[in-house]
């Protein structure tokens, strides 16, 4: 939990310092679970064992099979850190000590990487000339380090740590720093959409569905007027024209992220009619075949459904589905329902949890996020806390 963030330098198959953490949590975790008997909880099993199942078949068929083959590994191993977490932590004292070492270190992070942009500490700032000025850390990608940063935010709110108020309101600061230096428009749209929807939450529990109503018509108005009397036109011309590098390669920029995108969505569609539209071109597959067949904007899907669709096919479409379903399905009671006695001391505001989730499903339409090992993590607490508040309901 603590080293989520150390990515590089990075390994063999894109491997990281991270990993060896993993691997060590998961042996650990199936030691314990033998020896003590432990009857494991595997909830993702069925939507993962499609899309691995559609994984081995489009890249036994497909053109590039060892890197479709690493790829099954390492969502094996994802999905085996997942179900650590499910069965590690379902005792409410371990689920407390992963979300404030998670808080904790999160904001420790967020401090080391501000300091690092203050006192132009290059390697720390983790630049590169293909980003510019992004603020990398160790991460090497400005979006994930941005969903990091955002679902560490919601996760500091749902375990309320640090317990004391200021040194909280410090930690979301920092963390939105951090945030910030990413230059990520995606990862400022997604931590909105977190808050939009903690104020919902909020409103149902006071007032009820009338009170929600209320909320999003009184937020929405107020989005709606701004936008009025300032055009996003006019504040991407202002930020690009403000001489100010994070305005300028954030906001000012996103016009031409945007037509990136377009260019990339159209490209991937043709690469999904070159395949049979039934198995796929095999995982991982889309950037090298980009590259391979002379697109003039060879890249990653950086889109999770289309992605999947394209490199595993309808049926692994459909496990991604049930993936997000499952988790909708157990993330519904936290919301509706109370935790039981014991949860509810370890995770006093558990719709941050679902909030933090929700941020990063808006992050998968514009960055694959399935590889993001902290998603998993979160995914599995969502899991532990879903049953624990349809059970006390």
């Amino acid at each position: 939990i603590i080293f989520q963030p150390i990515l590089h330098p990075t390994g063999p198959g894109n491997s990281s310092p991270v990993d060896i953490f993993l691997l060590a949590a998961i042996v650990t975790g199936a030691i314990w679970a033998f020896s003590s008997h432990q009857k494991l909880r595997a909830p993702y099993f069925i939507p993962i064992a499609l899309m691995l199942a559609a994984g081995a078949a489009s890249g036994l068929v497909g053109p590039l099979p060892g890197t479709s083959l690493l790829t099954l590994v390492t969502d094996l191993l994802l999905f085996a850190w997942c179900t650590t977490v499910v069965n590690v932590l379902s005792a409410p004292r371990a689920m407390r000590l992963a979300l404030v070492a998670w808080s904790w270190s999160g904001i420790f992070w967020a401090g080391v990487v501000v300091i690092a942009w203050l006192g132009h500490i290059t390697p720390l700032e983790g630049l590169n000339a293909a980003d510019g000025n992004r603020v990398l850390f160790t991460f090497g990608d400005p979006n994930y380090a941005a969903t990091y940063w955002g679902t560490t935010i919601f996760v500091a709110y749902a375990a309320r740590t640090p317990t004391n108020r200021w040194m909280r309101v410090i930690g979301y600061i920092l963390l939105v720093w951090a945030l910030i230096l990413t230059e990520s428009n995606g990862g400022v749209l997604a931590l909105g959409v977190g808050i939009f929807f903690l104020l919902l939450v909020k409103s149902y529990r006071k007032r009820g569905w009338a009170g929600s109503v209320a909320t999003a018509l009184a937020i929405g108005l107020a989005v709606g007027v701004f936008f009025t009397a300032f055009p996003l036109n006019s504040i991407r011309q202002w930020a690009a024209s403000s001489n100010q590098a994070l305005l300028v390669n954030s906001i000012g920029r996103s016009a031409q992220s945007s037509s990136e995108r377009g260019e990339l969505i159209t490209e991937t569609k043709q690469l999904y009619e070159r395949s049979d539209g039934v198995l796929g071109l095999g995982p991982a597959s889309t950037k090298p075949l980009l590259t391979t067949w002379l697109f003039p904007y060879a890249n990653e899907a950086h889109d999770d459904f289309l992605a999947v669709l394209v490199e595993r096919g309808t049926l692994g479409l459909i496990g991604l589905l049930l993936l997000f379903g499952s988790a909708v399905s157990r993330a519904g009671p936290i919301i509706r329902r109370p935790l039981s006695a014991r949860y509810a001391a370890v995770v006093p505001a558990s719709a941050g949890l679902v909030a933090g989730l929700l941020a990063l499903s808006v992050n998968s339409f514009y960055e694959e996020i399935l590889h993001f090992r902290f998603l998993w993590a979160l995914l599995g607490m969502v899991a532990i806390l879903g049953k624990d508040a349809r059970r006390s309901g």
